[in-house]
């Protein structure tokens, strides 16, 4: 009778052991191009991730040489990761009601698009790689790790900052870029297209707006105002209003031949 009462007992810890193990979705596969693969934290195995699959934190998150597909998060967040990249889903806390939360990504190669949502309003989402770590708030970006080297350019919002150990350097100016070197000037639309066309798939006319929904393109047009005429800020939040007129050229190449072959892809 007591061995089996030990038994049973066993067997209820495993249970509860087992229950308490199991990881809470955070988000949801919301397209794929042909497919994309995960694995949980713990496991070995990688699994296929369908349409509508979900996925948890510390989810291991990688794209062959051909496929890429996005993530959609309880916040709306939307992640859109490019072919051969691996990310992995480092934080998320959200809390519906409040309208609060943290993100946190690991981008250990590759590349992909960033739409904050209701998490980076309050607070700065990061994307951690090798060399340095971005901070996102409110805002949308695109975000590399290739060949050693980090490269964000800033789309839209509030602001993105990049910190390393060399200090911090933040940019709200639209098509502004960071790299492990501080800010580095403005990209050109070339680039921008090229850039979304790799990660997304489908020649982009447009950049998406943080106010639609994941997938909705609205008109950017090159002539339009930024959304601020700050372009680049030191830690100490003093502009230096010298590198406006800073072309990328040094990175992407010169600025009559924009670099479409650039190190970020």
């Amino acid at each position: 009778m007591a061995r089996k009462l030990t038994s049973l007992v066993a067997a209820l810890i495993v249970s509860v052991a087992g229950h308490g193990a199991t990881a809470q979705q955070i988000g949801v596969v919301a397209s794929l191009d042909p497919n994309m693969r995960a694995t949980a934290p713990g496991q070995n195995a990688a699994r296929d991730l369908g349409l509508g699959a979900g996925v948890v934190q510390d989810d291991e998150v990688a794209t062959t040489a051909t496929a890429r597909g996005q993530l959609l998060f309880d916040d709306q967040t939307t992640l859109s990761v490019a072919p051969s990249s691996l990310i992995v889903l480092d934080r998320f806390v959200y809390d519906p009601a409040g309208g609060s939360g943290t993100m946190g990504i690991k981008l250990a190669q590759g590349a992909l698009r960033f739409v904050g949502g209701a998490t980076s309003e309050a607070q700065e989402a990061t994307i951690t790689t090798p060399t340095a770590t971005l901070g996102i708030r409110g805002s949308s970006a695109l975000v590399s790790f290739i060949n050693g080297r980090t490269i964000a350019v800033f789309l839209m919002g509030q602001q993105m900052c990049i910190t390393t150990g060399a200090g911090r350097s933040c940019t709200n100016r639209p098509g502004g870029v960071l790299t492990e070197a501080g800010y580095a000037g403005q990209v050109s639309q070339q680039y921008l297209s090229t850039a979304l066309t790799r990660i997304d798939g489908t020649p982009p006319t447009t950049l998406a707006r943080r106010s639609v929904p994941a997938g909705v393109r609205t008109a950017v047009e090159p002539g339009d105002a930024p959304l601020s005429t700050q372009g680049a800020r030191g830690a100490t939040g003093n502009e230096n209003t010298d590198i406006f007129g800073t072309r990328i050229g040094d990175i992407f190449g010169s600025e009559s031949a924009p670099v479409i072959s650039g190190p970020l892809f």
